[in-house]
C-alpha cells in the first residue's frame, strides 16, 4: 500500500559478551599462557569461536569439560585431569584458569583444588608445573569487560613479588581493552621517554601475528611471567580506566602492596587526555617529551585551526 513503511530487519551487535571471554582475552596477553575454562565444553567452544572470528587468528582454549555427573558431585577431578592434559600437550609457561556459571553455581573451591593438584604433582616427582593463575568469572556477574579487568588484577595479585624497596626505571602499563596496534603504539610512547614498559596484558603478537608456514599452539611474544613478577620493582604504574572500580584495579593493588606510584588516566583519545598521559610520563621519567611527539601535537592543533571554520 502507498505510504506503508518498508519492512526491514535490524541486526545489532551489542559488543557485550560473557565474563570468561574477557578472561581469555587477558590471558592471551601473557607469554606462553593457555586459557583454561573450568566448566562445560560449550563455554570454551563459544569463546574460541568468538575470539577467532573477531581477530582472525587461531586460538586454543582448554576446558575441564564438565557434564551432568560433575554438576552434581563437583568438577575437581576434571579440573586436575585437564591440567595434566594441557601441560602434556602444550608445555605452557602459564595456565590461566577462569571459572564459569556452572562451576560458580555448584560452588567448586578452585583455590583448594589447585592446592591439591600442586601437592599431587610434586608427589609424582614430575618437577615444577607451569604457573597456575585462577580468577572467578561467573557470567551472571558482569560482561567481558569485568572478566578482563578481574583477570588482569588476578595476574598482578598472584604473580607480582616484593622488590624490597628497589625501584627501577620501568613503568607498569594497564591499558584495558584496546587494539593490538594501540598496544604497539603505547609501548613505543613509553620507550620514547627512556622507560621500559611492562604492559599487562599485551596480546599484540598473539592476536595479531604474521602469516606463518605452520600452526603454533602457543604464539610467541607478549609479557612474560618474569616481567609480571618484577612489577613490584617498577617506579610507577599507569592505568587507563578513570571509572574502573577499585576491586578490579591492578594499579591500586600494586600501589597498596608495594607503595607504588599510580597514575589513573582516561584513554588517551583527544588532546586533553593525551596531554595528561605525556605529562605523567614526563614526571615519571624526568625526561622531556620527544620532539616527534611535540611535532605531531602541533600539526593536530594546526589542523584544528585550519578546519574550525568549516565545522
Amino acid at each position: 500500500m502507498m505510504g506503508e513503511p518498508a519492512k526491514y530487519v535490524s541486526s545489532t551487535n551489542a559488543c557485550r559478551q560473557c565474563t570468561p571471554l574477557g578472561a581469555c582475552l587477558a590471558f592471551k596477553g601473557v607469554r606462553g599462557a593457555v586459557p583454561y575454562l573450568h566448566g562445560s565444553q560449550g563455554c570454551a567452544t563459544y569463546m574460541r569461536r568468538y575470539i577467532i572470528s573477531h581477530f582472525r587468528e587461531p586460538i586454543d582454549i582448554a576446558s575441564s569439560a564438565l557434564g551432568e555427573k560433575q554438576a552434581v558431585f563437583g568438577g575437581g577431578p576434571n579440573l586436575k585431569e585437564g591440567l595434566v592434559n594441557v601441560i602434556g600437550k602444550y608445555e605452557p609457561e602459564v595456565i590461566g584458569i577462569a571459572t564459569t556459571c556452572l562451576t560458580e553455581t555448584i560452588g567448586d573451591d578452585v583455590a583448594s583444588i589447585l592446592i591439591e593438584f600442586d601437592r599431587e604433582w610434586k608427589a609424582s616427582g614430575k618437577g615444577e608445573h607451569p604457573q597456575l593463575v585462577r580468577v572467578s568469572t561467573p557470567s551472571y556477574q558482569g560482561s567481558h569487560v569485568e572478566g578482563f579487568h578481574a583477570t588482569v588484577r588476578a595476574l598482578a595479585d598472584q604473580l607480582a613479588l616484593d622488590a624490597d624497596g628497589v625501584k627501577e626505571k620501568r613503568v607498569n602499563l594497564f591499558p584495558g581493552i584496546v587494539s593490538t596496534a594501540d598496544l604497539r603504539h603505547l609501548r613505543e610512547l613509553v620507550e620514547g621517554f627512556g622507560l621500559t614498559a611492562t604492559i599487562l596484558p599485551d596480546y599484540s603478537d598473539t592476536l595479531d601475528g604474521p602469516a606463518l608456514d605452520r600452526y603454533m599452539p602457543i604464539s610467541p611474544g607478549c609479557t612474560g611471567v618474569e616481567d609480571i613478577k618484577a612489577m613490584g620493582a617498577s617506579g610507577a604504574s599507569v592505568e587507563f580506566g578513570s571509572l574502573l572500580p577499585r576491586k578490579w584495579s591492578a594499579g591500586e593493588l600494586l600501589k597498596e602492596r608495594f607503595g607504588q606510584r599510580l597514575e589513573t588516566l582516561g584513554l588517551p583519545i583527544g588532546l586533553r587526555a593525551t596531554d595528561a598521559l605525556f605529562k605523567a610520563l614526563q614526571s615519571i621519567s624526568g625526561a622531556a617529551t620527544p620532539a616527534r611527539y611535540k611535532g605531531q601535537r602541533g600539526r593536530l592543533l594546526d589542523a584544528y585551526v585550519d578546519g574550525h571554520k568549516y565545522l
